[in-house]
């Protein structure tokens, strides 16, 4: 009951912080932010269903009590869902793809209600309030860049780059969302693939290396890109945020090509994270990824190939 007692209490503790970094310096706490759900989503597992209750009431009080109802509401619905609802699906024999799955529909779900309830209680756009919060971030941003010195061509460009990319966030945010959703997912997911590879739990999670999309997938990501090619398409939007999607798609299946190809030829560890890292400096070689696990559809990356003897 001891043990039993400090895993909740370092349970709500420790999702509280990770949660309220993310909240008080969001450039560098987003790495926390995204690690949040973790404490419930194992006490789930190797303690019960009421620890993990307890932890999520606990931490959703005291981010209320700190920071404000619409944190404490994001809390719930984010690390609370995922907390709960992936370990739930895991024990219940669902492999980690589809948990993953299945736990970022129902945080999307859980979004898309939130959204909808609150335009029609508040009476407020929050179309416009978020496209303001984009535009006053973007503007924040361009000042930064004057106080730094950046003057002249240089700034113009600047503000022009921050211009477009206001415009974009501003169609893509619903892509965006769901992107977030599936890397704060999936991130917990491979924490409890390895936190519980020693404990009695048998988790059908799989090997990441494996993982492919249905090979139908590819029509889809041909149909968007043909009705974008249209002169006149009235849901522009939509097929943007469905192809960003889809990118997002085969960007995992190339990074699950790149990790069993790793394993396979056992590459040193320092080498892998310099891999990542160059990831996320590099956006561009993010592209080059996705476009590795599209054509693994055709060249098949990870099968071995036998070398005939002549």
């Amino acid at each position: 009951m001891q043990t039993r007692l400090k895993a909740l209490m370092f349970g709500v503790v420790g999702s509280f912080i990770l949660f309220a970094a993310y909240l008080a310096v969001p450039p560098l706490g987003i790495f926390s932010g995204i690690l949040a759900p973790f404490p419930v989503a194992y006490n789930r597992l190797i303690h019960g269903r009421v620890f993990s209750l307890i932890i999520v009431l606990g931490a959703t009080i005291a981010i209320t009590a700190l920071f404000g109802l619409f944190a404490g509401c994001m809390y719930l619905g984010i690390c609370g869902m995922i907390g709960l609802f992936m370990p739930e699906l895991l024990l219940r024999g669902i492999t980690g793809s589809r948990a993953l799955f299945w736990t970022t529909a129902a945080n999307m779900l859980i979004f898309t209600v939130s959204f909808i309830a609150y335009i029609s209680l508040s009476g407020i756009n929050l179309q416009q309030l978020i496209s303001a919060e984009i535009s006053d971030s973007m503007k924040q941003a361009v000042v930064l860049y004057e106080k730094g010195g950046v003057t002249g061509e240089d700034l113009e460009f600047v503000k022009h780059s921050m211009t477009t990319a206001s415009d974009l966030l501003q169609r893509l945010y619903p892509a965006l969302v769901t992107i977030m959703f599936v890397v704060i997912a999936g991130c917990n997911l491979v924490l409890i693939k390895k936190t519980t590879a020693k404990t009695d739990l048998n988790l059908a999670i799989g090997n990441f290396g494996t993982f492919k999309n249905p090979d139908l997938l590819v029509w889809a990501m041909i149909a968007v890109g043909f009705l974008l090619l249209l002169p006149v398409s009235p849901m522009t939007t939509a097929e943007l945020n469905l192809l960003l999607i889809i990118v997002m798609l085969y960007f995992l299946q190339g990074m699950a090509v790149i990790t069993a190809l790793i394993t396979r030829h056992s590459v040193p560890t320092f080498v892998r994270i310099l891999l990542y890292a160059m990831l996320i400096i590099q956006p561009y070689l993010l592209t080059l990824v996705a476009g590795i696990g599209l054509f693994d559809l055709w060249v098949d990356f990870r099968t071995p190939k036998k070398q005939e003897n002549l």
